[in-house]
């Protein structure tokens, strides 16, 4: 599967655009044209957090545990994710994206790296299933990092590939996966992002990793709701 190469990718820094853009009027160039005419970045990630716990609920049942994901199942996550407030959503990008030097494929190249996810990844590694939790947690690893390479929306990409994996946690009996010890910044993210990047080299063994812990934290949880 072909990758997007670049430079080291340094966490806490905002996307920059090259291409077709077009930001919400009175944000000052801060927040992307959206369909509820929010203007503040804190607002907009405010909906956007709201947005990714109703997507959650919405998908919860609409995928068995026989179920092959396809790149239009990834899209159809993005739009009930974000369908409310961009009308773009579920459409693949039409600008190229970079972060912090890091500058992900170009988005003419989008369409045919999610057809290739679909052949080469999702048809591999689902439906989610193991004899353990590693085995589990490897599939949805290697799933996570490939869209996050891939990066195949505007905006949303990480919730996104975050709400797939909770799809694939349940499809394999899971109760969920819980990636809150990550954060948006500091050493659990900078290993976070490093994980990505080692998939550029098909190393998914950092991220394997990470994502034992988030489902080992949800197993945790869910059995202390028990008691």
């Amino acid at each position: 599967m072909t990758k997007s190469r670049g430079k080291t990718l340094s966490p806490g820094v905002k996307y920059r655009v090259s291409g077709r853009e077009a930001f919400q009027p009175g944000s000052k160039g801060k927040v992307l044209g959206n369909l509820l005419g929010i203007t503040s970045l804190r607002a907009m990630e405010e909906a956007e957090l709201a947005a990714a716990i109703n997507a959650e609920h919405a998908l919860i049942g609409l995928y068995g545990e026989f179920h092959r994901f396809t790149r239009s199942d990834v899209d159809r996550i993005h739009r009930l994710f974000l369908g409310k407030i961009y009308a773009w959503a579920g459409t693949t990008r039409d600008v190229n994206l970079s972060k912090g030097g890091f500058t992900f494929a170009p988005w003419n190249l989008v369409p045919q790296l999610m057809d290739d996810l679909e052949r080469d990844v999702l048809a591999k590694h689902t439906p989610c299933e193991g004899a353990t939790i590693e085995e589990i947690a490897e599939h949805i690893a290697v799933v996570h990092v490939e869209v996050l390479l891939i990066h195949p929306y505007r905006e949303g990409n990480g919730r996104t590939a975050r709400l797939l994996a909770t799809m694939m946690a349940y499809q394999a009996g899971m109760p969920g996966i819980d990636f809150g010890f990550i954060g948006s910044r500091g050493k659990e993210f900078n290993g976070y992002v490093g994980a990505v990047q080692a998939g550029l080299d098909d190393n998914y063994a950092p991220m394997t990793a990470i994502v034992l812990r988030a489902l080992k934290r949800a197993l945790t949880r869910s059995r202390s709701r028990v008691r």
